[in-house]
This record gives structure tokens, C-alpha cells and sequence, in this order.
């Protein structure tokens, strides 16, 4: 049979350890997440603005990637809205200007993903780097 002995000393030092623990994992939660995927964006991606929306009270961090810039998503979403209403306003006489805009009209829309393979396992590559550099005890 063996005793172990527990010194006040020992037990504040040990709190005090854990308590910097939990602290580091917090500050990677909150701040250290939304500061990397902003530097990948910038280093990897290629994004002179990168757009990294920070929640640090809820500790998480989301980014958004677009196709193209916001400029041309609006102007694309308004040439969008602005083909199917001339469509189903022609729509309700049929004619062959109906034909003529249906067939005129066309969809902008892309079957390729917006992030290559490769970017997604460097930016998983990156978190791993980041949390073995933020989290040594």
C-alpha cells in the first residue's frame, strides 16, 4: 500500500496550471481561429480582403466565400431576377417573343466548387499546425 501526500503548495500549483489550460484553450476558441482563417485566406487563398465573420463570445469563427466579388453577385442576382420575371410576365401570353426571351435567357450558374481540394486540407493543415503551437503545456 502506498500514501500520497498533498501539500497546499502543490494543489494551488496544480489549480493554477489548470486554470492557465483552460485559458489557452479559450483564447484559441475565441481569438486565435478567426486570426487563422484570415491569414489563410490571405497567405493560401489569395484574398486581398479576407471575410472572416469573428463570434468570440460563442467562440467560433465563420468565413464566406463568394464566386466572384460582391459587385458582380449583386449585378448577377439582378440580371437573374430580371430574366425570370420577363419570362413569366411573357409566360402568361404565350407568343413568339416568349420563345424568343426563353430562349435568350440564360441562367448563370457554374457546376465547379468554389474552393479547390487542396485548399481545404491546407487550411485543415494549418488548424493543426496552430493548435500544436497555441496548446503546449
Amino acid at each position: 500500500m502506498f500514501t500520497i501526500d498533498i501539500d497546499e503548495k502543490t494543489l494551488e500549483d496544480v489549480r493554477h496550471s489548470i486554470n492557465r489550460m483552460v485559458q489557452s484553450l479559450e483564447h484559441l476558441r475565441t481569438v486565435d481561429l478567426g486570426h487563422e482563417l484570415s491569414q489563410w485566406q490571405v497567405e493560401d487563398v489569395g484574398r486581398a480582403k479576407p471575410f472572416t465573420m469573428k463570434f468570440r463570445r460563442a467562440g467560433r469563427a465563420q468565413t464566406v466565400f463568394r464566386p466572384h466579388s460582391w459587385k458582380q453577385m449583386k449585378r448577377s442576382g439582378r440580371y437573374q431576377r430580371r430574366g425570370q420575371r420577363a419570362i413569366l410576365r411573357l409566360a402568361a401570353r404565350p407568343s413568339l417573343k416568349t420563345a424568343h426571351a426563353v430562349g435568350r435567357f440564360q441562367a448563370l450558374t457554374s457546376t465547379l466548387p468554389i474552393l479547390r481540394e487542396e485548399l481545404v486540407e491546407k487550411l485543415g493543415e494549418r488548424l493543426v499546425e496552430m493548435a500544436k503551437e497555441q496548446l503546449q503545456w
